[in-house]
This record gives C-alpha cells, structure tokens and sequence, in this order.
C-alpha cells in the first residue's frame, strides 16, 4: 500500500487536514486528525519523513494513509481490488502520522539519541567525563604541585601565576586583533555580497530545531517571530521540541502548531535531561538539507536563513556550519543585561569572525548556528552529555576537517537581567568548556594533528583561556588591592623577579581590560549602540562575579557533571527598541563609494 504514495515534498502547502478530509470522503474512507499505533507498530525514521503510511502490528491492525492528490487514482485502483481493506483504514495528514509513528518508537529513538555520539566516537562524548589516564595524570600533576609548593613555595607559585598570565595575556592579545578586526568590518557589504536573488524553486527544505522547557508563556511570541522569516512555507520545516512531562509547554505547542510547517517532537523521559539531548532526538527526522536551531525567545532576522543559505551556495563543501550573531535586545532591564549585551557584542560580531578569518574552530553559540545537515549527522550530532553543546561541535567540525564561518544578519535574545540566573547560565556555560577541555585533550597529540598549528592555537587561546582568565582574574584583583595597601611590602616581598611577577600581575590586568573595552565599543559601533559602552565602567566587578560562576562550575563539574541549569525567560517582557541589525560604515564627506 505504501508504494502507491508517492513521497510528498517535505514542505507545507499540501499537508491541511481540510484536504485530507476531502480526499478522506473521495475515497469512502473515513479521516482522523490524530493516529494512535499500537506497541511494536513499524516506526522507522524514513516512514517518519515520508509519512505517507502506517499500520498497527497483527493482520487486523489499524492502518492510516496521507494520500497526496496524485496518488489519488492509485488510490482508488488499489482500494477497487482488495474492498476488505476498507474496514482497517483510515485518512490522515501526514503530520499526523509522522507524530503517531515517533510516539511508537520513541522508547527505541531516544535511546539512540543518547548513545549514538557514545557508540560512534567514545573519545568525543562527555558520557564519562574524565579517563583513567587523565585521572592518573591529574593526580601526579597535583601531588608534584604540591611537593614543590612544599619544597620551593614562593618560585611554586609564581610558576603557576606565569601559566596563568600566558592565557590571561593570549586572551587580550585575540581580544586586540578582534578589535582590529571589527574596526575595518563594513556589516552592510557583507549582507549585500552573501545575499543573492534566489529562485524560489531553487530554495531547499531548512529543517528549525526549537527545543523547549518550561517555556509556555513564550511559544505564541516564537511563533509570531518564525512566520516572519522570508522562505517558503512549503519548504520549511519547524519541529517545536518538548519533554514528555513539560504539560504546559506541550499544551501551549500543540495550541499553535497545528499547522504546517509546525510539528511537535515530544521527547519521552530519559536522562540526562539536557538541550542536546532533546536536539540529537529529534535531528533523525529532520527532513531539510539545512537544519538551524533557535530558542524559545529568540527573534531572527526575517531573511537570515536567505543569507546562511546564500554563503553555503557559493562556498565549499568543507564549509558545515554557519555561525549568526546573537543581539542582546533587553539591555536597558539592568546594568547585568547591558554588561551581557556588551559581552554578546564582543563575541559575536568580533571573536567568533576574527577566529573564523584565522581558521581556527569556532565555539559556537547555543542558537542560530546553521548546519549543513549531513555533515551534522556525519559527526555524530550533538553531544546529549555535553552542557555546552555548542562549543564542543565547534571543535568536534574542525576535528573533522571542516570549517565554521559567520554571517551578519542577527537572531536578538533576552539576556538574564537579575543575577542568580545569570550565575547559574554561566556556571553552566563554564561547566561546559571545562568538559569540552577534558574530552577534546583526552588524546592530545591527535587533537594536535587533527587541529593543526593553527587550530590548536585558537583551542588554547580561547577554550582553555577564557577558562584559566576567570580563575586567576580574583588573583589580580587582589594583587591591585595589596599593591594600593601595602606597596612597598609588596614588592619588596621576594626580591626582583617577584617583584617583575607583580608588575606583570598588574599589566595583565590593564591589558585584559583595556582589550576588552576597545573589542566591546568596536562591536557596539557596528550595530549602532556605542551609547552601550558607559556600562564598562563595570567591567572588574562583572568579570569578578564571572570568576565566582567559574569556581562554582569547577565544583558542579566534580559533583553533578551532567546536570543542566535552565535559564528562565520571561516571556512578553518589554525590551529595549532593538537596534538597527545593520550600521553604514561612515564615510569621508564626497566619497561616493
């Protein structure tokens, strides 16, 4: 029977359940909106893209089609040669059956979810956190560390305090080229020369990953922001992904996503309970040769997908992903928020491109990233152990040999504007990149031939930077607070290296902060928002809070590795007047190019 149903485009147009009664009555055959498949129904992931046909186990099993208008006279010719089907079929939407055939089997698909980066490539899960060896490594590295504070205390110390400057200082130092970077950046060309006129018949299926917790007060407004993207309805492919026992959301989903090009993908409980999991469940039935992930309160630009899309076309086939900057749109909630948008800024429109331009791998952000689907499923998908998914595909793509660029049309988010929640959302994201660190060093001198100079340059100035910067920045405040207090006992304590150790101390802070201020007031002019820039005057107490979400992310990492802190959102919340996404560059006066 399935044969007869020739598979339907993987878009929306055709999928109404008006259409499919109609046919339903054409055919003498009752129509259902929803399928119900017994235990052991047959569910295997292409019957889900296709959803044309499903049946219940046993001879006398319920049996449901989604004839398309073309298949309509096979149909009837099939139906006129066996009448005694009649009696179990029925006519539905593929959407429908799609969902029935998921709830079948969804005991059997989120078991692989979670274990297929596992099974494929154990060294690349977060599954175990740390190997034996790194355990024995690490337990050496600690004992002689401590024998040599023991033996030698004070050259000990400014041992460990010269590592740390190299990654603090290697920090600032990508923070100035960035800065570098964004000041010659014109965002306006660069939209104008990745954007072409695309045919629409030439436009393919882009598969939206939208996975949900708790968040039922925001679907509505995510909904509104997806029906304004610029690409063809019957070409998309929006799956609003949401735990079993999330009730609220599902029933908030559900509410709305009746319709094409929605469906919802309902995740059944399993551990661990975190985003990736929920993607790497529902990246088998994703049906577009392009997939991209959004969150629950994010806004994108209407024709982002038209760039992401346009770059892919005209570049290589090494190129597998696509980052799109984050705006923070809420800056004017609190200071915290306008501090965040500031960091956003500094990252999305300056590191992330600078690395990009440098060839070096890309941690990305957990949203707006756009894939090249093969690719995706060719490196196994996400990590469901992983708190930050995104920055370990970053580096897993370009282990892989593929490369990661950015685009400029944004997607605008809502920062958390109180602190607890921030503290939790960057203690997570910590949590993360130091469980990215321990697997991706597990086998180094791999990681080093996979990466190249290069890439193991920017693995090491970012990932383990920024991880070694936020726990030794407290040391330097305190050795500006010594020095404001006691100066002379200070550096005269140790004689002259520790002294030059001291001054170092101090450089490095001015240097840090002083990288950052000119990345973050770079970035801000790009989009227009310098005025942003007055609340960098708070940059050492933000950066200190940060430092406390990093110890605590040392503990979680020892204690609940896999645990994920959700970040709450409000929902309906007044944001700022969102920036302009693109800026003109300035121009000398007469210059008409």
């Amino acid at each position: 029977m399935a044969g007869l149903i020739p598979q339907e485009q993987a878009g929306a147009r055709l999928d109404q359940p008006d259409d499919y009664a109609v046919r339903a009555r054409r055919l003498g055959l009752p129509f259902v909106p929803e399928v119900q498949l017994d235990a052991g129904s047959r569910a295997d992931v292409d019957a889900i893209k296709r959803g044309e046909f499903a049946k219940s186990p046993g001879s006398d099993g319920a049996a449901f089609i989604a004839p398309s208008e073309a298949s309509m006279p096979d149909v009837l010719h099939w139906l006129a040669a066996h009448p005694g089907a009649r009696r179990q079929l029925s006519v539905t939407t593929p959407t429908a059956l799609r969902e029935g055939l998921m709830q079948a089997g969804s005991r059997g698909f989120v078991e692989a979810a979670v274990q297929r980066l596992a099974t494929r490539f154990p060294d690349l899960s977060a599954r175990r956190i740390v190997t034996l060896a790194q355990v024995a490594t690490g337990v050496v590295a600690v004992a002689g560390v401590a024998a040599a504070l023991y033996v030698w205390p004070l050259p000990t110390l400014i041992a460990i305090n010269l590592i740390g400057a190299f990654f603090f200082f290697g920090v600032s130092v990508l923070r100035f080229i960035a800065a570098g970077f964004a000041a010659r950046r014109d965002l306006a060309k660069e939209v104008e020369d990745a954007n072409g006129d695309d045919e629409e018949g030439d436009l393919p299926t882009y598969t939206i990953l939208v996975p949900l917790l708790n968040e039922a007060a925001l679907v509505e407004e995510l909904v509104v922001a997806l029906d304004g993207l610029d690409w063809p309805r019957d070409r998309l492919d929006i799956k609003l992904i949401v735990e079993a026992d999330d009730a609220a959301t599902l029933a908030a989903a559900h509410a709305v996503a009746g319709r094409p090009p929605y469906e919802v993908v309902v995740v059944p409980p399993a551990a661990p309970r975190t985003k990736p999991k929920a993607l790497a469940y529902a990246l088998p039935f994703a049906r577009g040769d392009y997939v991209t992930v959004y969150d629950a309160e994010d806004h994108p630009h209407p024709r982002q997908l038209r760039e992401a899309h346009a770059v892919f076309a005209r570049s290589e086939p090494d190129l597998a992903c696509l980052q799109a900057p984050l705006l923070v749109d809420n800056g004017s909630a609190s200071l915290l928020a306008r501090l965040f948008a500031i960091e956003y800024a500094a990252l999305f429109d300056g590191l992330l491109p600078t690395l990009a331009a440098l060839g070096m791998p890309l941690p990305l952000g957990g949203t707006s990233n756009h894939f090249r689907r093969d690719v995706l499923e060719e490196v196994g998908g996400w990590d469901p152990y992983n708190v930050t998914e995104d920055a370990d595909m970053g580096v897993r793509l370009a282990r892989f040999g593929y490369r990661t660029a950015t685009i400029t049309l944004p997607t605008f988010e809502e920062a958390p504007a109180t602190l607890w929640p921030w503290i939790k959302q960057r203690t997570r994201w910590f949590k993360g990149w130091m469980q990215t660190w321990l697997v991706h060093t597990r086998r180094p001198w791999r990681l080093a031939r996979e990466l190249g100079w290069r890439g193991l340059l920017g693995f090491n100035l970012f990932g383990t930077g920024l991880i070694v910067s936020a726990l030794v920045h407290p040391i330097y405040l305190v050795t500006v607070f010594a020095v404001v207090t006691d100066p002379l006992d200070l550096w005269g304590d140790g004689g002259a290296f520790a002294s030059m150790v001291v001054g170092l101390n101090l450089f490095n802070l001015f240097a840090g902060y002083t990288a950052m201020a000119a990345l973050g007031l770079r970035t801000l002019e790009l989009r227009g928002r310098e005025r942003d820039g007055r609340a960098l005057v708070l940059l050492p107490v933000y950066w200190l809070v940060m430092s406390f979400a990093s110890y605590r992310a040392l503990f979680h990492l020892l204690i609940k590795p896999h645990r994920w802190e959700k970040t709450p959102h409000r929902g309906r919340r007044e944001r700022t007047p969102r920036p302009k996404a693109i800026r003109a560059p300035r121009r000398s006066e007469g210059n008409s190019g």
